[in-house]
């Protein structure tokens, strides 16, 4: 198998909340980083990978912002337009997590958007995922005078039963000339900062062994992730943070 663009990363996710209630966690996760190219290539390379197919690990457009029944860079191709950037000229990788066993549950994922010929960062994609299969992408641009890319946006979705719909997102994106990202969601009502989450991540290899060491160390990494929010949201409530209950976009949309 060829070298791959395409990367695992392996790192660590922590959260920090201020407000009701100053609580907050940490725990190890890996994903993949996927470049959109090359995505048969590595359905091809890795044994236990499969794209928009069954596999251990599957990969499938439907999970992501193709869920108009274009393909994932189709639609992606429209979102850049849209933007003002020639699809054409880029590449794109998106780091995220692929299906386990059948099952995927991804609370962000980042979409890295290089130019072809330098693969020089151009731009950043953060797509939020809810529990109720709803989503929304958020556009991060470089900062004036530096490397990083942000972006402030009003919450445009539910996503927390321990947070209101009356807040702010300020997005973050560091990557080291190594590789490793440091990626930041803040979250505010009015000025004041009451929500943190920060993932930190650093690339190795997309081989068939490394792989098959991350299965080992993380079985079950989708149903790790949705089981911990659960966890983590039973332990709020059980310290009086109040709960907000889901309502559909249609119903709000009528009140």
């Amino acid at each position: 198998m060829r070298g791959l663009r395409s990367k695992l990363y392996a790192g660590n996710v922590w959260h920090r909340r201020t407000s009701p209630k100053a609580y907050e966690f940490h725990y190890g996760v890996y994903y993949f980083d996927l470049d959109l190219d090359e995505i048969g290539d590595v359905d091809r390379g890795i044994r236990v990978f499969g794209y928009n197919r069954r596999n251990v690990l599957s990969f499938r457009d439907s999970d992501h912002m193709s869920a108009s029944g274009l393909g994932i860079r189709d639609a992606l191709r429209e979102h850049l337009s849209a933007r003002g950037v020639d699809p054409d000229g880029v590449r794109v990788s998106l780091l995220t997590n692929t299906r386990v066993f059948g099952y995927v549950f991804n609370p962000v994922s980042f979409y890295f958007v290089r130019d072809r010929a330098t693969l020089v960062l151009q731009h950043v994609i953060a797509e939020v995922h809810n529990t109720h299969g709803e989503r929304h992408v958020y556009d991060l641009d470089r900062a004036p005078g530096g490397e990083v890319y942000a972006s402030t946006a009003e919450k445009a979705m539910y996503v927390s039963p321990f947070i209101e719909m009356d807040a702010r997102y300020a997005f973050e994106c560091r990557e080291d000339p190594g590789g490793a990202y440091d990626l930041r969601i803040d979250e505010y009502r009015g000025d004041d900062l009451f929500f943190q989450a920060q993932l930190r991540v650093a690339p190795q290899p997309l081989t068939n062994a490394n792989v098959t060491k991350m299965l080992i160390r993380y079985p079950f990494m989708t149903l790790k992730t949705i089981g911990l929010i659960h966890w983590q949201g039973l332990k709020l409530w059980l310290r009086g943070v109040k709960y907000l209950p889901y309502t559909p976009p249609d119903r709000e949309a009528r009140r």
